[in-house]
């Protein structure tokens, strides 16, 4: 008997396989489960880079799976095999978690269901390609956001609108031939602009009073403020890594795929990072991390703690003033049955203005189901009373659940866009008096919404209960809406 497929059911089924053909591309997917691109999200890639040239965005806080290390790193083994290569256009060997702090690849355009096609999101990579070809890898994200405080207070600002700007990146210089070993430049500049506001005076988080920055993505300055320009060596294969120079320490440490900045996570600075840790930027320091197996690695970093913005760093340096901070994670990629997971053990040593401390905080990640697009975060940290003058923060805890294009097979919300929203609790203690309430805490709840292959809009709603330094209110609403340009 002759089956007879209708034509319109016929040429349906066509369309859906042109659409999901495998392109060569490779979507990391949140760093989950990597898979080829749609071959009509790719028109952008294609006008800018060919495929065996891609190197696929990183996520750090989680080993980049084997398909994202393996793509493409074979391209200058191809051309030497012996000898060392300068400014090679693939970066030497990273263990797989040390891949994802170090590398940050050489895509920026994202699958997007809206709109797939963009000439700037075309423009972005191009530049982006030729530059890595000469080694250079960075991120660029500029963005412009408001931000609204309610209730309206007595004679303060409750808007602030600004432009927010990072770069971060790495130069690869030169490597072995083998990949076993390598020399690369570590960097990141901030700049901002807030419209009619100077951030020291009448930021939000002055107008609210509160121990937490909920305007976190705010960078601004008189200037571009370098917090991070080290020298970086990697050897044993990409087991162990070696940094000096000015180093953001917040950079490589305190990672968490679900929860680490404030361009597509949730806002509030608190969220961002250990309120807790001495993460300090912008002085001199070491770092040295090592990942001797898939499940475990261990970073340490030493630094100065009152360096000023943009000076000379050896000007700041003393035994006084001094912090050494230790992370210990150990990976999984089936927890309990739950899926990939990644807890860390941190523990500091700080010494400041004359006096020795100590502190420990934990750092966990968990996907919450094999195959589901819910994940747990959760940062936890106290100090003692001496090493909590460094942050201000005697002890701190955040939580919370991020819900990763769960909703459609098509369109926001899903696998086609990198979309998501996030619910987060925050608790902080002040460590320094005077204060009204010495407890704080708030709620977050953020979503992200794609619309082009590099922009995205990110509106934002938080609540402080008990701002630590507020003398009128025991609670402020704080709106936020932010679009987002990620190069």
């Amino acid at each position: 008997m002759r089956h007879i497929i209708p034509a319109t059911l016929l040429a349906t089924a066509l369309s859906a396989a042109a659409q999901y053909q495998p392109s060569g591309y490779l979507d990391t997917a949140f760093g989950r489960n990597p898979r080829n691109m749609a071959a009509r999200h790719t028109s952008s890639l294609q006008a800018a880079m060919h495929a065996d040239e891609q190197q696929p965005t990183r996520h750090p806080g989680l080993n980049s799976p084997g398909e994202v290390i393996r793509h493409s790193r074979t391209r200058d083994e191809k051309q030497s095999r012996n000898g060392w290569i300068w400014f090679p256009s693939t970066p030497q060997n990273f263990a797989p978690y040390l891949d994802s702090v170090f590398v940050p690849g050489n895509t920026c355009i994202q699958p997007c269901d809206i709109i797939s096609h963009d000439p700037l999101s075309t423009a972005a990579q191009q530049v982006k390609t030729r530059l890595s070809r000469i080694g250079l890898q960075y991120n660029l994200v500029m963005s412009a956001n408001y931000t609204g405080i309610a209730p309206h207070s007595r004679g303060g600002r409750n808007d602030f609108a600004s432009t927010n700007n990072s770069l971060t990146g790495m130069w690869y210089l030169l490597k072995k031939a083998d990949n076993s070993q390598g020399l690369f430049l570590s960097f990141e500049a901030d700049w901002g602009h807030g419209f009619r506001f100077n951030e020291n005076k009448s930021s939000a988080q002055n107008t609210i009073g509160s121990l937490s920055n909920p305007q976190g993505s705010y960078r601004g300055g008189n200037e571009v403020y370098i917090p991070n320009l080290a020298l970086g060596y990697s050897a044993f294969k990409g087991k162990w890594v070696g940094m000096i120079g000015t180093i953001d320490t917040s950079d490589f440490l305190d990672q968490n795929i679900y929860s680490a900045d404030w361009n597509g996570n949730l806002m509030n600075e608190a969220f961002n990072l250990n309120p807790c840790l001495p993460l300090e930027e912008a002085n001199w320091a070491y770092l040295t991390a090592w990942q001797p197996s898939e499940n475990f690695y261990a970073m340490y970093a030493t630094s100065g703690c009152n360096g000023k913005v943009n000076h000379n760093p050896f000007h700041s340096i003393s035994s006084n003033a001094w912090v050494h901070l230790t992370e210990f994670g150990f990976i999984h990629d089936d927890v309990a049955g739950m899926g990939k997971g990644t807890y860390r053990l941190q523990y500091t040593f700080t010494r400041y203005k004359g006096e020795s401390g100590f502190g420990a905080a934990v750092n966990i990640q968990q996907q919450l189901g094999r195959n589901s697009p819910l994940g747990f975060f959760s940062r936890c940290g106290w100090m003692d009373n001496d090493a909590a003058t460094v942050s201000n923060v005697r002890a701190a805890a955040t939580a919370g659940l991020v819900l990763q294009a769960p909703f459609r097979s098509s369109g926001w919300g899903s696998n086609a866009n990198n979309d998501q929203i996030a619910l987060g609790f925050l608790w902080e203690r002040a460590a320094v008096a005077p204060y009204r309430h010495k407890d704080e805490y708030g709620l977050e709840l953020s979503a992200v919404v794609q619309v082009t292959p590099t922009f995205f809009i990110q509106p934002d709603i938080q609540y402080i209960f008990n701002p630590v330094y507020q003398k009128d209110r025991d609670g402020e609403f704080i709106f936020q809406i932010q679009g987002v340009l990620r190069f």
